[in-house]
């Protein structure tokens, strides 16, 4: 009786004959003593530095856009439309611009906390005293605004564009994106123009808000182009990958 597994000598195939070498065993043994020799010449040594130093600036690249401060705030770069954490996200970004404050006369007015006005909050279902407003209820009503907005249906970073300028003005925001054709460049652009156009025309009203209008527009376009940046650096990424005949993920 043959007796199988632990028991046989090594280098048999379980009746006692010596085993044939795996040729794929073999070769890979034999590319690696052959990497391992290069490796150990002063050339070899050289070489092995230099990728790992190529290896360290690439990767620190990489990490300073993810890490951007204007990158944080925005959604991941994988978005699909219609996803529940586009508007959590851009509501960040949103709220940022609005501050928490309670103004008494928003724009020679009515009142507002958080960039609502009492008016659009009543609209929105808020029966309280707008100086009450809590920031979850200011969250509820910024949801059903991006419902109505059609932002959830445009890709990043027109959404946030989009839902930014509609807050401001619904009104001005339709216009806005059917003119821009949905691109971003053009449509803050043109949100840029209409805040010069109107402090030009009402300077008493609008003459003092123009720079903050102006800095949220830049701060709008900085998030836009750092988001551009780190889709380039990715598209890079995969090409290589690519012709080395790695796997790919979509990111």
């Amino acid at each position: 009786m043959v007796i199988r597994g632990d028991h046989m000598p090594h280098g048999t195939d379980g009746i006692g004959k010596a085993k044939r070498p795996d040729l794929s065993s073999l070769l890979k043994h034999i590319d690696e003593r052959s990497r391992t020799d290069k490796a150990q010449t002063p050339f070899g040594q050289l070489l092995a530095a230099s990728l790992r130093q190529q290896k360290e600036i690439n990767s620190k690249k990489i990490a300073s856009i993810q890490n951007h401060p204007l990158l944080i705030e925005k959604p991941p770069a994988a978005m699909e439309p219609n996803s529940e954490n586009d508007f959590h996200d851009i509501l960040k970004v949103v709220m940022k611009h609005e501050g928490n404050s309670y103004v008494k006369r928003d724009g020679l007015r009515e009142s507002s906390k958080m960039g609502i006005l009492q008016a659009t909050a009543r609209e929105y279902g808020y029966r309280g005293d707008i100086r009450d407003l809590t920031r979850a209820d200011a969250k509820a009503i910024y949801k059903k605004i991006w419902d109505k907005s059609g932002a959830a249906k445009l890709p990043y970073p027109l959404n946030m564009i989009h839902f930014d300028t509609y807050v401001n003005s619904p009104a001005a925001a339709r216009k806005i994106l059917a003119k821009s054709g949905g691109n971003a460049d053009a449509y803050l652009e043109m949100r840029a123009q209409r805040y010069q156009r109107l402090a030009k025309l009402r300077p008493e009203v609008y003459a003092k808000y123009l720079n903050g209008w102006m800095n949220r527009v830049d701060h709008l376009r900085q998030m836009a182009v750092a988001y551009a940046k780190a889709e380039e650096v990715g598209t890079e990424q995969k090409t290589v990958a690519s012709a080395y005949g790695k796997k790919t993920f979509k990111g």
